[in-house]
């Protein structure tokens, strides 16, 4: 009898998802069922509308709420604390994140340190310190994606900045699983083209890296495989035509797969060097991810071939007279191929003041914050074998 691969793994989603154009309507109903005074944290460019709408949708249901809007990108350990006095001053009992990836992390981080104490710095998963663990007292969370990309709605994952260390680490816990997640595409209508691709970027990054990962299992490659396939048909659109509703809806559900994926199968490689970066440079997340992926992917596929050969598949590519090794390889030219489409090839660290001479650092810094991304990467780098690759990415 043959045994399957994959003998033992677990498999769960904890965050209640509600998908659909216009549901953000109803985030009220939801929110009641958790408290009855919320901290809204929202990105403040949409703090007088979108923030005021859900404000008003709450008051119609009976819940008083506060505005916090100070949520800048890469969301910085300070801003983070000083959301969380104001929710535990005020006696918040639910938080609420709309907004992108920054706003959703922020909102995390308030309900771990509203409820848990300390400084949301000290609950980063880092092998330079010792972790502290978030408590039964944090507060639940409501979140509202206006972008499609991060997929931290659904995800048990916070990424949050030191600006004195210049980097960046991630809250890894359960307890940080949104308890709701209202997945609105109407929302990501007005996203610009480059936010568009950048955001949807990180999603497909999502995808591959937990199909690729040493973590995956059967349920999180379902996920990865439709995220691939229908970002890989759906993200130029959307760059492209923006008002392309059906299109909109494709990729926002993506993202959410792609979410789901990378909290059973981690992300990779890839996103270590794209934390790493982001951090040290404050720069935007999908273009460090877009600068560093094609070069991780072209010295990986010889690691995980049949891995590869699938993801061609996934992505639409019809090669069965080729062997192997050619299809994974062939994978790589269809990702660089659709990274052109979106507009995002040929970024170069150097454009934000990366030098040869930081190299050493940011390997260092790749392997304090972000280990167990480089763990679970199919192929094994040495701290040697990085610094060139960093170096080739100037």
């Amino acid at each position: 009898m043959q045994i399957m691969k994959y003998t033992s793994f677990e498999f769960g989603t904890p965050t209640r998802v509600i998908f659909g154009w216009g549901e953000v309507k109803n985030v009220g109903e939801e929110v009641k069922k958790y408290g009855e005074k919320v901290l809204i944290v929202v990105d403040p460019f949409l703090k007088a509308t979108i923030g005021e709408e859900i404000r008003t949708n709450l008051q119609r249901n009976g819940i008083e709420s506060l505005i916090f809007s100070d949520v800048i990108p890469n969301p910085p350990s300070e801003k983070i604390d000083a959301g969380a006095a104001i929710a535990k001053d005020s006696k918040c009992e639910v938080i609420i994140g709309v907004g992108g990836g920054s706003a959703l992390d922020t909102a995390k981080g308030i309900a771990v340190v509203a409820g848990s104490g300390g400084s949301s710095w000290d609950y980063v998963y880092r092998s330079d310190h010792e972790v502290r663990v978030p408590t039964k007292s944090t507060l639940p969370i409501i979140a509202i994606p206006t972008t499609a990309g991060t997929g931290s709605e659904v995800t048990l994952y916070a990424v949050i900045t030191n600006t004195n260390l210049k980097e960046k680490s991630t809250i890894i816990h359960p307890r940080i699983f949104p308890k709701v997640a209202v997945v609105d595409p109407s929302l990501t209508v007005t996203m610009p083209p480059h936010l568009t691709a950048t955001t949807g970027f990180d999603a497909f990054a999502h995808a591959v890296e937990a199909f690729i990962s040493k973590k995956s299992n059967p349920y999180s490659n379902l996920m990865a495989i439709e995220a691939i396939k229908l970002l890989v048909e759906n993200l130029p659109v959307a760059v492209a035509d923006g008002e392309n509703v059906d299109a909109r809806i494709k990729v926002a559900y993506s993202a959410t797969l792609a979410g789901i994926a990378i909290s059973h199968a981690g992300t990779a490689l890839p996103h270590a060097i794209g934390q790493a970066i982001g951090g040290r440079y404050n720069a935007p997340h999908g273009e460090t991810l877009a600068g560093c992926f094609l070069e991780v992917m072209k010295c990986t596929f010889i690691a995980a071939p049949k891995k590869f050969a699938d993801l061609l598949n996934a992505m639409g590519e019809k090669a069965s007279e080729l062997s192997m090794r050619m299809k994974a390889e062939k994978a790589v030219e269809v990702m660089e191929r659709f990274v052109n489409d979106i507009g995002l090839k040929d970024i170069r660290f150097s454009k934000y003041g990366m030098r040869k001479e930081d190299v050493d650092d940011i390997v260092e810094s790749i392997f304090k914050g972000y280990k167990q991304d480089v763990d679970v990467h199919p192929k094994k780098f040495s701290r040697e074998e990085l610094k060139e690759l960093l170096v080739n990415l100037l």
